[in-house]
């Protein structure tokens, strides 16, 4: 019988999931960082795309925490339902101590200058999650909110849509995607996948077993990774070995043939490369172009 991933680390010893607190810079988050830098700037809006669990939301806060900004979210779970009055409470909550007044032309007159006058005082950045779910309504209403003029400056704030799709692949939103950058994510290479599995429980795999894991396909998104090691991890211990072995990756593989790395000089304190390294790795290995942007026009 196979352990549960808690059960795993459990027995191995770890007192807190390894994979939890691991914090690793790839290649699309130094992408994500250096557009959404810009985008802060700019008071643009960005789409930043990608499927579930490959980093994107742990890059967007990486990159904002770093720009330092005020940052506005809502918290609605239902994000389909998310109308452009939640936003407008959302901000004027998360950005003053008033209580967000009653709705339409008041709450609108309420947030201009809360918005205005926090804008002057450092960047301010609505974040909004799940944003494939956001209607139709919602996206266009929030072009007009983003025009919102306060002292004679208008685009007062960023805006960042989160999704595993583009939300604006939608019918009825093309003027509002003129105005937006869509910045797909591309996953971890194999080097990134490698040395996110050293940094974290890598004492527990056998150096070519990690070069192999990196070859599966499931290897480029975060939790795939993870679900990998977990199974892994399960058939080496069932065998009655220490550590990840060749033949425990050759057992998960869709080919059970597939063929083993050719370089099996990997060291387990190997890293997966950083900053612009990273940046450059991705840009490499990718044919097509790293990101997909859209001209803004002027409003």
């Amino acid at each position: 019988m196979s352990m549960t991933r808690l059960e795993m680390f459990v027995n191995l010893g770890y007192k807190i999931d390894p994979f939890k607190k691991a914090r690793f810079e790839t290649g699309d988050g130094v992408r994500v960082r250096k557009i959404l830098a810009m985008a802060v700037e700019s008071h643009a809006m960005v789409s930043i795309i990608g499927e579930r669990g490959i980093g994107k939301s742990a890059a967007v806060e990486a990159a904002l925490a770093k720009i330092g900004a005020r940052i506005v979210t809502v918290q609605k779970a239902e994000k389909e339902r998310v109308s452009i009055s939640d936003i407008e409470r959302a901000m004027i909550l998360d950005l003053c101590d008033e209580k967000p007044k009653g709705g339409g032309e008041t709450r609108s007159r309420q947030l201009r200058p809360i918005v205005g006058e926090t804008s002057r005082k450092g960047k301010v950045v609505l974040v909004l999650e799940e944003a494939q779910r956001l209607h139709g309504a919602t996206l266009k209403s929030l072009k007009t909110l983003r025009e919102m003029n306060w002292m004679g400056e208008s685009e007062l704030f960023t805006v960042v849509l989160i999704g595993q799709s583009d939300p604006m692949s939608r019918a009825g939103v093309s003027e509002v995607r003129l105005r937006t950058d869509c910045v797909h994510m591309q996953g971890l290479t194999t080097d990134e996948a490698a040395g996110y599995v050293d940094a974290t429980i890598g004492k527990h795999f056998e150096p070519t077993a990690i070069e192999a894991l990196t070859l599966l396909p499931q290897a480029t998104n975060f939790l795939e990774l993870q679900e990998l090691c977990i199974t892994v991890l399960n058939y080496a211990i069932s065998a009655g070995r220490k550590q990840v072995s060749i033949e425990d990756i050759r057992a998960i593989s869709p080919d059970k043939q597939t063929a083993l790395p050719r370089s099996l000089t990997r060291s387990k304190t190997q890293k997966a490369a950083g900053g612009n390294d990273a940046l450059k790795s991705v840009l490499r290995r990718r044919k097509e172009p790293a990101i997909d942007t859209k001209e803004a026009v002027a409003c």
